[in-house]
């Protein structure tokens, strides 16, 4: 169950890094369109002109942006970069715990290990000790 939340939270870290990383390309346009909208007359003209580029790209970046979104959702980079924090932490925090888990579980594996090849041991000693005796017993009835 926690692979597959984590398999789910890993899509959605991605997720939220390609919304912030495609916000981080599409601020810049987005800034010189709305600064030219506020402006009027020769300032307009010349400020369009000096960010053409820029400005000719942004219905493009708009487009982009807008197909990563889910329909009605609105453009948060804070709250996309308050997600993806607070998904490493819960990644970082359940790498320590599986660390821990993984830890006990080898020890586990050493102790069950140990445990048989004691058994096993015990097992030879019996044995060794019944072929003394049997050797011991046959002895005596030859003298």
């Amino acid at each position: 169950m926690i692979e597959n939340r984590n398999t789910l939270d890993k899509g959605l870290e991605s997720a939220l890094k390609e919304l912030s990383r495609m916000y981080a390309l599409y601020e810049p346009h987005k800034a010189a369109y709305k600064e030219s909208q506020s402006l009027k007359g020769l300032a307009k003209l010349k400020y369009d002109k000096e960010h053409k580029d820029s400005l000719e790209k942004y219905p493009e970046m708009r487009e982009r942006m807008y197909k990563l979104l889910n329909e009605g959702e609105k453009i948060t980079p804070k709250q996309w970069r308050q997600e993806i924090k607070t998904l490493q932490a819960e990644y970082d925090s359940i790498g320590r715990e599986q660390t821990k888990t993984a830890t006990e579980l080898a020890y586990a594996e050493v102790i069950s290990y140990n445990k048989k090849n004691l058994e096993r041991e015990l097992q030879n000693e019996g044995r060794q000790q019944n072929k003394m005796q049997s050797r011991g017993k046959r002895r005596e009835e030859e003298l």
